[in-house]
């Protein structure tokens, strides 16, 4: 057995070793994306939003820490912009640069399935079944703009509701959760850069949804047996338990997160998958296309706003190539990171230009 586990633990180090070529390189920002249905009549799905919203930005910091990344950028849509008409315009706009970053987008709140709705993927609702939409959508337009890497986290029912005068059901379970023992040990950066590393021309896609087809999601104030399981299995992992991978992790999520729910006399069944997605290393800016159906003022304006995207990305590139020429001329970390928020504000200072151009645009065609 120990000759085992240690032949594990040497293919570990020799996958991490072959992953962290890439990561100082490109990745410099961390996007989350956190959509939670946070003004939910229901007080326990408010209290699991809050609860898991503390738990990512526990773990987005210990990422900044140890990857050495310049900025996280969050994108609340919650509250009321919990709607599909913001999302939509984080995605169509806010988003535009984010390339070869990491981008983790975490949805909290009601799901269903429709009866054509396919694939292991809810239908999450945006407060009406009209304003709706399945996740596998919001997917392929974060994968359009080539991130290194996308962590899916989707807790929400996926059972098929043909009953359209009610919003979608639910399950809750407040009684308290089972005590759990975390690996201890140090969190170990070369860890952090084998989960986490860019590979150039690839997008590693983790999805982590906490109910397969046709399974309820049991969510209680601390955000639930899942979730829970999901920062355990990380916290081992970034610790030094011997997984062999982000396969091997979202399998014990999945069996954990069936075990405790079965201890509670609950049926949990979650979807975990890991695959990756194979890039040119150049791609021509796809067509863009809204999760809405805009109106004709929005038409009118989309032209501007897609030369803005195009400008946000051609600045995102000359970033990065001044990053590189930094670490080239020897500029130390703390040099890199003034430099970044110098970038950082240029770019804020360009997205303000193009926001005030596109409302007089709006305005002009109304």
């Amino acid at each position: 057995m120990m000759s085992l586990i240690a032949r594990g633990a040497w293919a570990l180090v020799g996958l991490f070793v072959l992953l962290t070529t890439g990561l100082g390189a490109e990745t410099r920002h961390i996007h989350v994306l956190k959509i939670f249905d946070d003004h939910n009549r229901d007080y326990v799905i408010r209290e699991g939003c809050r609860s898991i919203g503390f738990g990512i930005d526990e773990e987005v910091a210990q990422m900044e820490a140890h990857l050495g990344v310049t900025n996280v950028i969050t994108y609340d849509i919650k509250g009321d912009n919990f709607n599909l008409a913001y999302l939509d315009q984080v995605l169509d706009y806010e988003m535009a640069y984010q390339e070869r970053d990491i981008v983790i987008l975490v949805f909290v709140g009601h799901g269903f399935r429709s009866p054509d709705t396919r694939g292991p993927f809810p239908e999450l609702y945006f407060n009406s079944y009209t304003e709706s939409v399945n996740y596998a959508d919001i997917q392929e337009r974060i994968l359009e703009k080539n991130p290194s890497i996308l962590l899916n986290i989707v807790v929400a029912c996926n059972v098929t509701q043909t009953d359209r005068g009610a919003p979608p059901p639910y399950r809750s379970v407040n009684t308290p959760p089972a005590t759990v023992s975390l690996k201890g040990g140090v969190r170990h950066q070369s860890l952090y850069e084998g989960l986490f590393a860019d590979e150039d021309g690839v997008t590693k896609i983790i999805n982590l949804v906490s109910a397969t087809e046709e399974y309820y999601t049991f969510i209680s104030n601390d955000g639930g047996i899942f979730f829970n399981e999901i920062l355990y299995t990380l916290q081992e992992a970034l610790a030094g338990y011997p997984y062999e991978g982000w396969q091997d992790m979202c399998q014990t999520i999945m069996e954990r997160t069936v075990s405790r729910s079965e201890h509670l006399g609950l049926s949990q069944q979650p979807y975990c998958s890991y695959h990756l997605r194979f890039y040119p290393v150049e791609l021509s800016a796809p067509a863009p296309h809204s999760l809405l159906e805009p109106s004709p003022c929005a038409l009118a304006a989309r032209e501007l706003r897609q030369q803005q995207r195009q400008d946000l990305r051609e600045l995102r590139r000359r970033h990065r190539r001044e990053i590189q020429q930094a670490r080239q001329h020897g500029l130390d970390r703390n040099e890199r990171r003034l430099l970044g928020q110098q970038q950082r504000v240029a770019y804020e200072s360009q997205k303000l230009r193009h926001e005030q151009e596109y409302q007089r645009r709006l305005q002009l065609c109304q």
